[in-house]
């Protein structure tokens, strides 16, 4: 090479350094300070802080700032208003809601080939959906204070019965299982669990028994652990927190069988943030740290490999026989998520007597 040549090379590398060192400033400036998350509060916000929002910002340097303020349903809502300018990034959604946020188009699809999300493709498919993956499941049925209840309840039809009159605990519509006692109604009856009609004339029956409505789980069990409540819907998992919090309370697997829960994130429809948000939902099902769930909250993880890590006495609450497995109850979320609208209205108008 020339000394002429060689001249321009370094003049022409001269004018673009300036812009090649301010690209890596910027890249190096556009990694937030926070990623923010829509998920519930109370116990279950505070063991997300402790146990995986905690971790991940150790790792990474990034924090998770919580949202708690909104209904599962209401953040469906936020992420679709945010669309052309995403401000969230996570959202905690339980199985009944996920195909709402999946008809608005407000989650990003999981990618199981991202090298952020090594643990997904472990995850039972039952467990996941395109853009949603479960961290924890268990299943709903009966909860009872022997104390107060002569005889105990064993089905869900028992749960009409006129002697838990003011003392059975249920949640309200907007609870992420609130919509589940219209499909438990028509169990109730005999019926399918998507005769509507037979669920909301069981409904009106049960609004006759001035049942106690809870806005969240937390005041479910409340209500059982002060003995508010004889007798309620919880799942298996809760049934132990309870215990925990000096509640006298047993659980029953209904004859017409538990309905399963599954709870989980997916990643909000462009988010800034992609690349983080998929680290974090990684750390959820992570099995080497998802077992907080079944320390603090006796839920099962969904990672195949999370039971073996866990004492033994946990393993025996988070799992469920052969048998009772097999009489798992998945109920239609697709057609519930469609007819949630209009069953909201049904059910408000029923309650409060309209």
């Amino acid at each position: 090479m020339d000394r002429r040549n060689f001249m321009k090379l370094a003049a022409s590398a001269a004018l673009a350094s300036p812009a090649i060192g301010s690209a890596r400033l910027a890249f190096a400036q556009s990694k937030p300070e926070s990623l923010a998350m829509m998920t519930w509060g109370g116990l279950w916000g505070d063991g997300m802080a402790k146990n995986v929002d905690t971790p991940f910002a150790e790792k990474t340097g990034v924090k998770i700032v919580q949202d708690r303020g909104s209904s599962p349903v209401e953040r469906i809502t936020k992420l679709k208003i945010s669309l052309g300018n995403q401000v969230y990034d996570l959202v905690q959604l339980h199985d009944g809601v996920v195909p709402l946020a999946e008809a608005q188009g407000v989650l990003e699809e999981l990618d199981p080939n991202s090298q952020n999300l090594p643990f997904l493709a472990a995850v039972p498919d039952r467990f996941k959906r395109k853009g949603w993956v479960a961290m924890i499941y268990s299943a709903l049925g009966i909860a009872y204070n022997p104390n107060l209840v002569k005889k105990p309840p064993t089905s869900f039809a028992d749960l009409w019965n006129e002697d838990y009159r003011g003392q059975i605990v249920l949640p309200e519509i907007t609870h992420s299982i609130g919509p589940y006692i219209i499909p438990i109604g028509a169990m109730a009856a005999g019926k399918d669990a998507r005769d509507g009609e037979a669920g909301f004339d069981m409904l009106g029956k049960m609004a006759a028994l001035d049942p106690i409505w809870a806005k969240d789980t937390d005041t479910i069990m409340s209500a059982l652990v002060n003995e508010e409540a004889a007798v309620g819907l919880l799942y298996k998992s809760q049934t132990y927190t309870v215990r925990q919090q000096g509640g006298k309370v047993e659980w029953v697997f209904p004859k017409e069988g538990a309905i399963s829960y599954l709870s989980g994130t997916g990643i909000a429809k462009n988010t800034k943030n992609k690349a983080l948000a998929e680290q974090y939902v990684n750390m959820t099902i992570d099995p080497s740290t998802q077992g907080w769930v079944a320390e603090v909250f006796n839920y099962g993880g969904t990672h195949p490999d999370t039971l073996a890590k866990l004492p033994v006495e946990l393993q025996e609450r988070v799992q469920f026989s052969p048998e009772e497995t097999a009489r798992i109850v998945d109920l239609d979320q697709e057609f519930m998520s469609a007819n949630r609208g209009q069953w909201t209205d049904r059910w408000n108008r029923i309650v409060s007597g309209g």
